[in-house]
């Protein structure tokens, strides 16, 4: 997530409030970014970790797929 908006996903001043917003996973979605991008970032970031993508599983996930090599064994 910070790596393509240039900032952490969650952020608030106080940390009870930080805590509900990772929990309901309410980030905000920069518009300038892909459709997959968008799709991968949601994937990752839901709030229940056993619902998170295996590393293989990102790797093969379309945003990633597209640079050549990446997600192909």
């Amino acid at each position: 997530y910070a790596l393509l908006s240039g900032h952490a996903p969650f952020a608030a001043r106080h940390r009870a409030e930080l805590y509900r917003s990772i929990r309901a996973a309410r980030f905000p979605l920069p518009a300038r970014l892909s459709p997959a991008a968008r799709a991968l970032i949601t994937l990752m970031l839901h709030p229940d970790p056993a619902a998170r993508p295996e590393p293989g599983t990102m790797l093969r996930h379309p945003f990633l797929s597209q640079v050549r090599g990446w997600g192909h064994g």
